[in-house]
């Protein structure tokens, strides 16, 4: 008999996103799937809107106070009861029809935990694919080593195998909101990773993305799962590393990266050296950022 998947969708307040996202996992190809639908709003709305769907594959829970983000997923892993399982989010949806069937093959044939899959990153005014940036098997050190830099992990709908992740204690804190990200490489310690390059998923962004909405004390604490990950035995450099691309990207997002603030995230990961480093390195990248943006009005105007 196939694997059992469970799709996991946790939601707050987002009734009409939700049913795009629950019918989008009722078409996938792969029959023998759960729908996990967690519930962190205070209202009946989204109860209600998901009575119009007949189909005994979902199970819906309210819970009886908002758990948080993180918390949320983590009560979806714990109801669920499929060997693997995959996070959708509620405002996003498949696109994909044949993600769970292809990737439920590639797991078990290649006994790996984890598929990462691309996905289309749905802006307002435009889209894009986001990318591993690989194709195939990669060793899990390799990908790690190379994260944030050469490889990427473009959203949080990749397939994972549950035993392990309860193993690893997934989504352990809401004050790390990247614990999607702190999961995957978690899972890559001592293995392999496949990248699947088909795009699977829409994410959608809006004004209530999480990764866009975290105040700077949000963005510290989240900071550190990558110690935590890394361990305290670990040398420094693998810390500072991923210390140092982690604020980058952040400041792709916030451009909030004053010297305090990485100060702060340098401390929250028992940082004592190369603070004024980067910051000077910092520093030269937003300026050239900011002259190359100067070159190309120039190049314009006088065409």
């Amino acid at each position: 008999m196939k694997p059992l998947v469970s799709i996991l969708i946790p939601t707050f307040n987002r009734p009409e996103h939700l049913l795009r996202a629950v019918r989008s996992a009722q078409l996938q190809s792969y029959p023998n799937i759960e729908i996990i639908v967690t519930d962190n709003s205070p209202l009946a709305a989204t109860n209600q809107e998901l009575h119009q769907i007949i189909d005994k594959r979902i199970n819906y829970f309210k819970n009886n106070i908002n758990l948080g983000a993180v918390s949320n997923w983590r009560k979806g892993l714990e109801l669920a009861t499929g060997k693997y399982c995959v996070i959708l989010s509620d405002d996003d949806f498949f696109i994909n029809p044949f993600y769970i069937e292809e990737a439920v093959i590639i797991v078990e044939e290649n006994n790996v935990n984890l598929v990462i899959t691309n996905c289309i990153l749905g802006y307002p005014n435009h889209c894009n694919i986001g990318s591993s940036n690989y194709s195939g098997l990669i060793k899990g050190n390799t990908f790690r080593a190379g994260f944030w830099n050469q490889y990427w992990i473009p959203t949080i709908s990749n397939m994972f195998n549950r035993n392990v992740a309860i193993s690893l204690n997934a989504f352990h804190s809401n004050d790390i909101l990247y614990s999607d990200i702190e999961l995957w490489l978690n899972m890559m310690g001592g293995g392999e990773v496949y990248c699947y390059q088909q795009p699977s998923i829409y994410y959608r962004f809006h004004d209530e993305n999480i990764v866009t909405t975290m105040s700077r004390d949000a963005l510290i604490k989240n900071s550190q799962f990558i110690r935590l990950l890394v361990g305290n035995e670990t040398n420094d450099i693998a810390v500072h590393d991923l210390v140092c691309r982690y604020i980058l990207f952040i400041d792709r997002i916030y451009q909030i990266t004053s010297r305090s603030f990485i100060k702060s995230v340098f401390l929250k990961n028992k940082l004592d050296n190369g603070l004024n480093l980067f910051f000077l390195r910092l520093c030269i990248i937003k300026v050239r950022y900011c002259i190359g943006k100067i070159f190309k009005k120039i190049l314009f105007f006088t065409r």
